[in-house]
């Protein structure tokens, strides 16, 4: 085989398998003084049988160069070589091999600009390795704008709705912490865009979608600036993700990182990833797969943790119902209960079966400024989750015999249950 004149030899290292469809191959210069190599791999056969002739895709322009060259100082070999359904054992070989050199971007030691991609698990879900990955080549700037890009242009994108629901606050708060700069927007994180992925969001085939910083976006534009840093995750990165896999990505960098104005992720948003999570992969919000998904990807504590994955439970349940879901109570609307509800002798509160404690009732009747007038008292009860709502079925006559004990005949008080179930025309 005619090799290029920058090649001084070829060596296959392993033996060769006939129904082998990929290969590991590395570079090593001669004549660089720490001998650098360039490691990669490729799904296809070589050239003596019957594959493309090969040698490297690589963004370093400087190794290039020297490929492309003449002066011969290059020994190419090849590593392994593997069943084509077995490429992302390659990967996690050629990943492993090149985790050896920290700060691989600026690492003299070798001419790999990146760790390469390591593989998805068996199971298609996101690993540690795999975020650790991605951050790094995040922080790394290699898929950061070097310009902003136009808020207009952002604005007219297809976008993706990861969280729960945006939070008209965290908008107002970042559009007032942009105009105190004077619109400059460097301080916000970068718009995270998935290139061409739209059809797995519903989208046109090929279209880009903005899955991160849309709380970001609309900051931005109300404040009227003119662009913000973009960070373009590349499609040959996600074009054999899930949606799930997508998602757990975004969701992942909504909370990963340490920047100031940064959103902090709730319950909802963990319920609604462990909702995916069961939609996709059939796994249980209850079961350990899920909680460790639940941590790497949003590292929520205890408590919140537990919320959320009682609030997967309920609305996974709901929708095995069939257009049902079920009812989180505002804080508004029950403070308007409150409100409405009491009159002359009449005085209305509300509380949630999760959290319920008899002392938050002798508390509103300590400073009831009316306390002589009132004769009943309606504690509205909410439930945040199934598991609540059947708890409070078994715990509610002892709730109401301590009371009657403790109040005797100068109250009545009643517990009203607000409903926990409603009509669902939208989809989760």
């Amino acid at each position: 085989m005619k090799l290029p004149p920058s090649i001084i030899q070829r060596n296959i290292l392993v033996d060769v398998p006939d129904d082998y469809g990929s290969y590991l191959y590395k570079f090593t210069d001669t004549k660089h003084p720490l001998q650098a190599p360039y490691i990669g791999i490729k799904k296809d056969k070589l050239p003596e049988h019957g594959g493309k002739f090969y040698w490297g895709s690589s963004e370093n322009e400087e190794f290039n160069l020297l490929v492309q060259g003449n002066e011969p100082r290059f020994i190419y070999e090849i590593l392994d070589l593997r069943k084509r359904a077995d490429y992302n054992y390659l990967q996690l070989k050629e990943y492993r091999m090149l985790k050896k050199y920290p700060n691989i971007r600026t690492n003299t030691a070798t001419y790999n600009l990146s760790y390469g991609i390591p593989p998805v698990p068996a199971n298609g879900m996101v690993s540690e390795e795999f975020l650790e990955w991605y951050h790094e080549m995040k922080d790394s700037g290699i898929w950061t704008s070097k310009q902003d890009e136009s808020i207009k242009y952002l604005l007219d994108m297809n976008t993706v709705q990861i969280r729960y629901e945006d939070d008209p606050n965290f908008v107002k708060h970042l559009t007032a912490e942009i105009i105190k700069v004077g619109g400059n927007t460097s301080e916000m994180n970068a718009v995270l865009i998935f290139e061409g992925i739209g059809e797995k969001f519903g989208f046109d085939k090929g279209t880009d979608v903005i899955v991160g910083s849309r709380h970001g976006l609309q900051a931005a534009k109300k404040a009227g600036s003119l662009g913000m840093k973009t960070i373009r995750v590349p499609n040959e990165v996600l074009e054999d993700k899930s949606e799930h896999f997508l998602r757990t990505l975004a969701s992942n960098d909504n909370f990963a990182g340490d920047i100031p104005l940064r959103y902090i992720p709730t319950k909802e948003d963990g319920a609604k990833f462990l909702v995916s999570l069961y939609d996709a992969h059939g796994i249980e919000p209850t079961s350990d797969i899920a909680k460790h998904q639940l941590d790497i990807t949003y590292g929520f504590k205890t408590k919140k943790k537990s919320d959320a994955i009682d609030m997967a439970v309920t609305d996974i349940k709901m929708k095995k119902k069939g257009n049902t879901k079920w009812k989180y109570w505002t804080k508004d609307e029950l403070e308007d209960i409150k409100r409405t509800k009491t009159i002359d002798d009449q005085l209305a509160m509300y509380m949630s079966s999760g959290m319920y404690d008899y002392r938050k009732i002798m508390i509103e009747l300590y400073n009831d400024a009316t306390l002589k007038k009132r004769t009943t008292i309606w504690v509205y009860i909410h439930h945040p989750s199934t598991k609540w709502k059947e708890t409070w079925k078994l715990e509610n006559s002892d709730y109401e015999k301590q009371l009657k004990w403790m109040f005797g005949d100068r109250f009545k008080i009643e517990f009203k249950q607000l409903e926990s179930e409603i009509d669902d025309t939208t989809k989760y």
